[in-house]
């Protein structure tokens, strides 16, 4: 009877503290995990050796498995906003040198004509040119 009382405790204790860790933020889980542990610790007191040890070990696969879920959470929606910031770094940068382009045929067709202008009362009018 008192295993069934020791093992019913050390459930209770698991889903207790791995329910307060979820409901923790990214932050708050990994921050928790020492604090999680010793609640379980102080919970199953009662139990000794082998079950004890269970019920801290059992805590804490379940609390790295929550902190290993959040940290890869958090890196995947980093790695998206790095994805599209770089999208749109690289549209603005598109738009600038399609800007850059149409300023540069602009000011091409603006020499050429300046040029020509000033070549035209240098020449010798009636004269052709080989």
């Amino acid at each position: 009877m008192k295993r069934i009382v020791i093992a019913a405790t050390l459930a209770l204790a698991v889903v207790g503290a791995s329910g307060a860790i979820a409901l923790a933020d990214n932050s708050g889980v990994a921050k928790g995990h020492g604090a999680a542990v010793s609640a379980v610790a102080k919970a199953v007191d009662g139990a000794t050796g082998r079950a004890h040890g269970q019920a801290v070990s059992a805590i804490a696969k379940t609390h790295g498995a929550q902190v290993s879920a959040a940290a890869r959470a958090q890196g995947a929606a980093k790695a998206a906003a790095g994805k599209a910031n770089g999208a749109a770094h690289s549209a603005a940068g598109k738009a600038k040198a399609e800007a850059n382009k149409t300023k540069a045929a602009a000011n091409a067709a603006a020499g050429k004509a300046k040029g020509a202008a000033a070549s035209e009362p240098g020449r010798l009018k009636g004269t052709a040119t080989h």
